[in-house]
């Protein structure tokens, strides 16, 4: 299903004329030449680019005659130009410092077949500049180590006083279009369209690291019956060009497309909808969501299990998406859902109600997105599980069981921190009601009675009343028994009960503490020497809500100070 998708969602493109025509590509050009009539070079090359940060810019897009073979080129480089539109090796002859004469000439040559007998005034001025250029004159001019550099990207070529670059002229659109209408191609059985077709022999490749292939048989160990590369799984030319061009679209997507771990998550509807604009926001809040009115309402809506009451809502069109992540010269596909947007918003928002939880303040994450989650699983962004994105993405769409090392990383960073907040206690609350059917409330609920979480609620209260006696203490009993508290409370708690009652004699209200700490203690008849995983997220949830009790109290007395 996903060839076809990508092949109609490529139909639903071009009949709007978002995607190029067969043979061109949108790509990103850097620097422009521009030349006079007699193919003399104007200045130096013009810097179409912009600085966005250190070694991050914008390019200037650009639909370029285009060809499978300089996808990403490796071995044969040298000899596989693209028309017109390439980069310094071939048009200047020269890398940096190094002389690349192959790719100069194998680029002069296949202007000449391209452009035979044609008298555009823009073809006719870039042969005559190839002609007269010396190439050693390259290192020269200015910006050359950004020209030929990493960021330089793509070089075309533009005649004075025209606004148009000389390859999106017309008549040279129609000498590329008829070059390429020449090319022959082996006939096979196509297995996208299920007939005999003319079949690409290499599937396109994408700029992930050194490049990568949806379709890629780059070793001989894996392919069969002595077939050689796509002959292994046979795409026709028409297939592979449509369906590389949705992607490569989806991949340019600021809307279409989300950056979670390792995995570029891509997505589209069959049909067009506002709702394959802003999905993305959907599937990953950020902070500022609720400047997005249908955002908001669209969350809102599906945490609550209810319609959105929108008229931009469209909840019977498929919608469908797709993880995609780098292995070796292969892209691989981390997860392929296709489902109706309702569906996907039942999910969505079964997954914001699993997460739902009491928030401290304002700056919680009402619906915090995936990012914010996977953050809090490892101390540095770097530390985070490169299959963990994955992984959880897929837990949402398919509404199955989150991945455990999720609830494992967040358990093991409040041991290391001894943090208890509000993006940590959702998390766990949600795979303790997801994965293991435990009842879990958002706020403090005095009625559980499960031992972790009685536990938890009095760690916080021991530590309010050792706060209640040392205002303004750098450290508190978190600080130095959590672990061992939530771990093995048999060996910290008679300890802690004992230090609880001079804390309780020196504050000034100690008492209510004391009646805090009784309230609790009657409902525990002794301390486990061990707790699981599954009770150390439940004592990690009980102190966040007894902590947020005792706030909300503390907040209220002022307010009645007043």
């Amino acid at each position: 299903m996903i060839f076809p998708s990508l092949i109609d969602y490529y139909n639903r493109l071009s009949s709007t004329g978002n995607v190029p025509a067969f043979g061109f590509s949108i790509e990103d050009i850097g620097f422009v030449i521009n030349l006079t009539l007699e193919g003399n070079l104007i200045g130096s090359p013009e810097d179409l680019r912009t600085k966005i940060k250190a070694n991050v810019y914008d390019y200037m897009p650009s639909v370029v005659p285009y060809s499978n073979r300089v996808n990403v080129r490796s071995s044969g480089a040298a000899k596989a130009p693209n028309f017109l539109v390439d980069k310094a090796d071939y048009i200047f002859g020269m890398s940096g410092k190094s002389m690349k004469q192959v790719h100069h000439e194998s680029y002069k040559s296949l202007i000449n077949k391209v452009c035979y007998g044609t008298e555009d005034p823009g073809i006719l001025a870039v042969k005559k500049f190839l002609n007269k250029w010396d190439p050693e004159k390259s290192i020269n001019l200015p910006l050359w180590e950004e020209i030929s550099g990493p960021h330089g990207k793509w070089i075309a070529f533009r005649l004075e006083n025209e606004r148009c670059f000389i390859h999106e002229r017309l008549s040279v659109k129609k000498c590329w279009s008829d070059y390429i209408a020449k090319v022959k191609y082996i006939k096979g059985f196509s297995f996208v369209e299920g007939t005999i077709l003319p079949l690409q022999q290499q599937y396109a490749q994408f700029k992930f690291g050194s490049g990568a292939s949806l379709v890629s048989f780059n070793e001989s160990a894996y392919e069969s019956y002595g077939k050689k590369r796509g002959e292994n799984a046979p795409i026709s030319v028409d297939a592979e060009f449509k369906s590389s061009t949705a992607l490569k679209y989806l991949f340019r997507s600021k809307t279409q497309r989300l950056k979670i771990g390792d995995a570029n998550t891509i997505f589209w509807t069959e049909r067009k909808s506002p709702i394959e604009t802003f999905m993305g926001q959907v599937l990953n809040p950020q902070d500022d969501v609720v400047d997005n009115v249908h955002v908001q309402k669209f969350l809102e809506a599906a945490r609550n299990g209810k319609k959105p009451q929108d008229l931009f809502y469209d909840g019977d069109v498929k919608f469908y998406i797709m993880g995609l992540s780098l292995n070796k010269a292969r892209l691989a596909v981390r997860f392929w859902h296709m489902c109706t947007v309702d569906q996907l918003k039942d999910r969505i928002g079964r997954h914001f109600n699993d997460l739902e939880m009491e928030r401290v303040s304002e700056r919680d994450t009402e619906f915090p997105g995936i990012w914010h989650l996977l953050k809090e699983t490892a101390r540095e962004t770097k530390d985070i599980s490169p299959l963990l994105g994955g992984s959880l993405m897929r837990s949402i769409l398919e509404g199955v069981i989150y991945p455990l090392n999720l609830y494992n990383g967040v358990l093991n960073r409040i041991r290391a921190d001894q943090r208890i907040n509000y993006l940590r206690t959702s998390i766990i609350k949600a795979v303790l009601k997801r994965n293991f059917k435990m009842e879990v409330s958002m706020s403090l609920d005095k009625e559980n009675m499960e031992i972790a979480y009685l536990m938890g609620r009095l760690f916080a209260v021991l530590e309010k009343a050792q706060q209640d006696a040392i205002p303004g203490a750098n450290a508190t009993i978190k600080d130095r028994f959590y672990g061992a508290a939530s771990a093995t409370p048999a060996s910290v708690f008679p300890r802690l009960l004992r230090l609880a009652q001079h804390h309780i004699d020196k504050a000034e209200y100690g008492y209510v503490s004391d009646r805090r700490i009784a309230e609790i203690m009657d409902n525990i008849n002794g301390f486990p020497d061990h707790m699981n995983t599954k009770q150390q997220g439940l004592f990690a949830i009980g102190y966040y809500h007894q902590r947020n009790n005792l706030f909300k109290k503390n907040e209220s007395a002022k307010e009645g100070e007043k």
